[in-house]
């Protein structure tokens, strides 16, 4: 048997390791704790420094006009608005007519007690609802005959008192905000930027007509006489009428046309009456009295045509794809029984994009240095008639972050610096792609204090102070210098 000699290791040796294994952990906590708060500092600061850098996007307004230019005059409001009832006789949308009774409970006023106007408050709901369903509801199909249902204008230009349309607004390029007028700053996010104008898709007119009689006997069906008498009965059981008078205070056209297409959309005849009578209601003032009192309250009148027009609507008229990548675009057919008629999807560019009839498209490689377009259409047959509606097709690497190197500098009058700017395909400001479109376009608040070229270089003009920023030319992302020209 072989002899085996082991060697025992000496205790003072083994403390003597321990020892200085302890004190080599004892360095390596703080050396790790300094590593991992110095790595969240470097985040920490990075990530502000990206959060002050994103400005966000500010793609330009796109200010399409309307088929037919706005009518500037009585005469020409009146052949438009008759040329786009004619174009709904002829090609038959769907219609909706409704008649709508309302009492404004405000307005109700009595010189009686309190017990009156409550209860004339409380009787107008049912009145509301008495006399809006005594006009019959009605719609047609697509296709079918309108003209027997649909109102003519029946007033002249001589009628109009004025008019109104209405289409366009102002939008904060920061936050969005909307504004009926321009605005030069955004008090709701801070931005110093004006609104940019934008156009709605419909014009929406107001036809304020002159207060007359006859006119509005003309217009409005049932009359004032009709309505009074179909409120008669919900009001019978708690009070008498009598010496009852009704006058219109205001006779409105509405309607709304689709810019594009000169589609009428919607045509609203609005009347506004004060009306005033003798009440007699029971048993307010104690078993077996009467309470007499005079009350009066206004309403309104409104006949509301609604229309359908047969379409092919897309959910997206504009989709940016990756390379390689797959979006689905969802189509919707304005028709009856629309799931009874077939979906054709083509695309103009298969090598660009390709797309299944389940509106799922797949954007192909990229060939060159330019993005990819291709236009997808989606289509159906309806009546005889074929509908579509399209999506143009972008296929690039898009940029998704962008930063100028300098966000203050300050300049002698003549002095110059050149600015420049950086774009990534990723958010956070790394290019794991190069964004297919890497060109920017500079701007100046104020070419009088400062300009600047299309390579960045920025020239003092003046004393005074500009802010000088650059727009991706993909994304339109914004990145700000601001100058100061002493």
């Amino acid at each position: 048997m072989a002899d085996v000699n082991v060697t025992m290791p000496d205790k003072a040796a083994l403390q003597q390791q321990e020892e200085k294994l302890e004190k080599k952990n004892k360095l390596m906590y703080p050396i790790v704790i300094s590593v991992l708060i110095l790595i969240f500092a470097v985040g920490f600061i990075y990530g502000i420094t990206l959060l002050l850098n994103l400005e966000g996007t500010f793609p330009p307004a796109v200010l399409t006009e309307g088929k037919t230019a706005v009518p500037e005059s009585s005469e020409e409001l009146i052949a438009y608005l008759n040329g786009v009832v004619d174009n709904t006789v002829a090609k038959k949308p769907a219609l909706h007519r409704e008649w709508k009774f309302r009492v404004d409970d405000d307005s109700i006023e009595t010189d009686g007690p309190d017990a009156l106007k409550d209860t004339l408050r409380f009787l107008a709901d049912p009145a509301e609802d008495a006399v809006s369903d005594s006009v019959e509801k009605i719609d047609t199909a697509y296709g079918e005959d309108v003209s027997d249902f649909l109102w003519k204008p029946a007033f002249t230009a001589a009628d109009i008192e004025s008019f109104t349309c209405h289409y366009i607004y102002y939008k904060c390029k920061s936050c969005g905000e909307e504004s009926a007028e321009p605005v030069e700053a955004c008090e709701v996010c801070g931005s110093d930027f004006p609104y940019q104008m934008h156009y709605r898709d419909d014009y929406s007119f107001t036809v304020t007509l002159k207060n007359d009689a006859g006119l509005a006997a003309r217009l409005f069906t049932p009359g004032t006489d009709e309505i009074l008498k179909t409120v008669q009965p919900e009001i019978d059981p708690f009070a008498a009428l009598s010496d009852v008078t009704a006058d219109v205070t205001g006779l409105t056209v509405r309607f709304r046309v689709n810019r594009a297409t000169d589609e009428l959309k919607e045509l609203v005849y609005h009347k506004d009456v004060s009306a005033s009578a003798a009440a007699t209601l029971n048993e307010l003032s104690g078993p077996g009295g009467f309470t007499q009192a005079t009350c009066s309250a206004d309403f309104t009148e409104e006949t509301v045509f609604s229309f359908s027009w047969p379409a092919m609507e897309l959910n997206k008229h504009e989709l940016t794809l990756a390379p390689g990548k797959k979006d689905q675009i969802t189509a919707e057919r304005i028709c009856d029984d629309p799931l009874q008629y077939e979906i054709t999807w083509t695309s103009s560019d298969d090598n660009v994009v390709t797309v299944d009839q389940k509106g799922y498209v797949k954007a192909g490689k990229l060939t060159g240095s330019e993005p990819g377009k291709a236009t997808v259409t989606a289509s159906f047959t309806f009546n005889g008639k074929t509908y579509s509606d399209s999506c143009d097709v972008t296929v690039k690497v898009s940029v998704e972050y962008m930063q100028i190197n300098k966000h203050k500098l300050k300049l002698s009058t003549g002095g110059t610096e050149t600015l420049t700017a950086r774009v990534a395909s990723d958010n956070k400001g790394f290019a794991l792609k190069k964004p297919t479109v890497q060109t920017v376009t500079w701007y100046t608040t104020d070419e009088s204090v400062a300009t600047v070229d299309e390579n960045g270089t920025v020239t003092a003009v003046a004393p005074g102070t500009a802010t000088v920023y650059a727009l991706s030319d993909d994304g339109y992302y914004r990145s700000s210098c601001e100058v100061t020209v002493e």
